[in-house]
């Protein structure tokens, strides 16, 4: 329950931040472009950075079970999340390319590391690159896979999109701080400051971008649309329950509350952003899938301690 309550007003926070970014874009302080290029940097440079400051600890035998235990249960949750998508959203319909990608994938990096490093700090976030890592294998096989369509391709092709995962940011960020964590090598205070403060600009700048990209793509459509609330309703609140009904054993067992609950913030972030980039990549329809990213980002500030407060009183009521 306490970490509901972080969590909740973490979320106050960053909806405060969300209205900055809206009230940026609508007053054309931001435009399309700048939203564009704070997102590349958001992604690329500052998320990577605070999963390998997440590695800067020191090594011990209990860490790396709990990151393995982690990497089991992220690889299990992404694996629901999907099948769940493709249960609840039929193939016969209009944009389900969009809407079982928009359920399939949350977005535990962008939304899920400033609420995991805000409510357990480092310790959250070394255990939620685990999910991240399970979110970029998933998302650069079958996530293309389904936004492509299916389309045939060479293995120069596939051999290209296996490098993508290999040498994504966030999986590059993962690689570096396993090797330091194993080795125990620091880098020097003149190095590791700037990438402190750099770090620090995870949940404004993720928060400003999100609140833009909900201003370009409008409220009024992903509140007038029911079949977007009902969608939203089974991956943000109905889905995250099972999750948390299926964790509670975990937990029985003696695995670590922490990892618990930072695989389920992350489980239950809003929709990713990625379904906005992808559906641009593959000619989808992009306002759809900005329509499900603006509703499942605001109303998750809502559900996410919701969830953590639920698995709180299912625990308490096993033990």
């Amino acid at each position: 329950m306490e970490s509901a309550m972080i969590v909740a007003q973490q979320s106050v926070i960053m909806l405060i931040l969300l209205a900055v970014g809206y009230g940026l874009y609508k007053g054309k302080l931001i435009g399309d472009e700048a939203s564009k290029q704070l997102s590349d940097i958001a992604i690329t440079i500052i998320n990577p950075i605070v999963i390998f400051n997440a590695y800067q600890t020191d090594f011990d035998h209990e860490k790396l079970h709990g990151l393995i235990i982690a990497l089991v249960l992220s690889f299990a949750a992404q694996g629901l999340l999907i099948g769940a998508a493709a249960i609840i959203v039929r193939s016969t319909r209009k944009n389900f390319e969009i809407e079982r990608f928009a359920l399939g994938y949350t977005n535990c990096a962008f939304m899920g590391i400033p609420l995991v490093q805000a409510t357990f700090g480092p310790e959250g976030v070394f255990y939620l690159t685990a999910f991240i890592t399970a979110f970029n294998v998933f998302m650069w096989t079958h996530g293309v896979i389904l936004m492509s369509g299916g389309e045939k391709k060479t293995a120069k092709q596939r051999a290209r999109e296996l490098l993508k995962i290999l040498f994504s940011p966030a999986i590059i960020a993962v690689i570096l701080g396993l090797l330091f964590f194993f080795t125990g090598f620091r880098l020097p205070d003149i190095i590791q400051t700037p990438l402190d403060y750099l770090g620090s600009m995870n949940t404004p700048l993720a928060m400003i971008v999100s609140g833009a990209t909900i201003a370009k793509a409008g409220l009024l459509g992903c509140f007038n649309n029911k079949r977007i609330y009902f969608l939203q309703l089974f991956k943000l609140i109905i889905v995250p329950i099972l999750l948390a009904a299926l964790f509670v054993p975990a937990e029985f067992c003696g695995v670590d509350s922490t990892i618990v609950s930072t695989i389920l913030i992350a489980a239950s972030a809003p929709t990713a952003s990625s379904t906005i980039m992808f559906s641009y990549k593959y000619g989808k329809d992009e306002k759809y899938a900005s329509n499900h990213f603006a509703l499942s980002t605001i109303a998750s500030m809502i559900t996410i301690p919701l969830i953590l407060a639920t698995s709180g009183i299912m625990t308490n009521l096993i033990f």
